[in-house]
């Protein structure tokens, strides 16, 4: 006889006798909305006896989430994921997954329930990632995909994660020269060519990208008060980077290396000091205090932080107005390196003064090296074993 009121029998359209149960299981966490455990198909009261009690004993425990009988759609149960992992990495860094996740995985998985999920469907979104997108952002959706369904594991909401059931394919491995960088004499003609045509502030900041070897963000977060230009020191201690809903955030440098303090030559010391002494006439002539010691080094019209992206600008139009070959900004670093090892700066040197992590990351650069100095290797080789003959 049951005594369990939840528990109703029913019988099936071929006319088998089933039981059911329906079980409050709390509210969702997220939307506020009650989560019903619901269960049907047990061949027997007892199956469904002993199931129910046992459910309800999790729930008792505080050892049942709900979501795995929630039905959740991807698109849900992603906002759940999110403010979790929102807590564990920097505001720049979850701003760029959301992109990932609203601009891709969103759009091919959103509206697909969680507990369906199979890896027939998984296989054919990631073979749709890899043709359609560079293979760094089809190596992100990959890696936050998971991510995201490995948490739904770990609370119960699904059994196995099907994104750990595909093959991902690789992408065919093809040697190209890197050119992101500048040889010594299309850097000179680059600076002079912005230095003629360009307002103070735009050649200042490219002199010192390529002079320092900053980080954009780390430049474009400098205040006068980081720069010592008696002493001929920059000090590195934050970059600009983007946060949510496309604000700015200041954040600590990329890793703890980045913290850093940078000799400056004697001509950067000259380019500084002489669009600081601009600078300032502007911010008087806008009745702001020019002898602040916060004040931004590359400020926008606001005299807040410029965006990134405004240099790109300079960037881009300076090198097609005037048939200049274009690297990116991350380019005016590379050069930086490559040229000092081309002057004969040692690897450790170099390492110090880029902010790498690792030596490993420096050497990598270092295969870069501009063909001048591959040649002129070559050339010492050459003659070094010809004198032995």
């Amino acid at each position: 006889m049951n005594m369990n009121n939840d528990i109703k029998e029913y019988l099936t359209p071929k006319g088998k006798k089933r039981y059911k149960f329906s079980i409050y299981a709390g509210k969702d966490a997220t939307t506020g909305n009650s989560i019903q455990v619901r269960k049907k198909g047990l061949k027997s009261l007892e199956d469904a006896e002993k199931l129910y009690k046992d459910i309800q004993e999790k729930i008792n425990n505080g050892e049942y989430s709900g979501y795995a009988e929630s039905h959740y759609k991807i698109s849900k149960f992603y906002e759940l994921w999110l403010a979790n992992y929102k807590r564990t990495v920097k505001e720049s860094t979850w701003t760029n997954i959301d992109q990932y996740f609203n601009n891709h995985i969103l759009k091919d998985l959103g509206n697909t329930y969680l507990d369906k999920l199979t890896p027939i469907q998984c296989q054919k979104v990631v073979n749709q990632w890899f043709a359609s997108c560079g293979y760094a952002t089809f190596n992100a959706l990959c890696i936050y995909s998971k991510k995201m369904l490995d948490y739904a594991v770990q609370i119960d909401a699904i059994r196995k994660n099907p994104m750990r059931k595909i093959y991902k394919p690789k992408q065919k491995s093809i040697e190209h020269d890197f050119t992101d960088f500048y040889s010594k004499d299309e850097l000179i003609q680059f600076l002079n060519v912005c230095k003629r045509n360009k307002p103070l502030k735009v050649y200042t900041m490219f002199h010192l990208l390529a002079y320092t070897g900053l980080r954009i963000g780390e430049a474009l977060a400098l205040k006068w008060s980081d720069i010592d230009l008696d002493n001929g020191t920059l000090k590195v201690s934050k970059t600009l980077a983007k946060g949510e809903k496309n604000s700015l955030k200041i954040n600590p440098p990329k890793t703890s290396n980045g913290y850093r303090s940078i000799e400056l030559s004697s001509q950067t010391i000259e380019v500084l000091r002489e669009w600081k002494f601009q600078q300032r006439r502007d911010l008087f002539r806008l009745g702001l205090n020019p002898m602040n010691k916060d004040q931004i080094v590359f400020n926008n019209k606001n005299n807040d932080y410029l965006r990134i992206n405004v240099v790109n600008y300079w960037n881009v139009s300076l090198c097609n107005k005037y048939g200049l070959r274009h690297i990116k900004l991350h380019g005016f670093r590379h050069t930086h390196a490559s040229l000092l090892f081309e002057a004969g700066v040692s690897m450790e040197d170099v390492k110090e003064r880029m902010g790498h992590s690792s030596i490993t990351t420096t050497m990598n650069i270092y295969t870069h090296v501009t063909k001048s100095q591959r040649r002129e290797t070559a050339d010492i080789f050459g003659n070094f074993m010809q004198n032995l003959g």
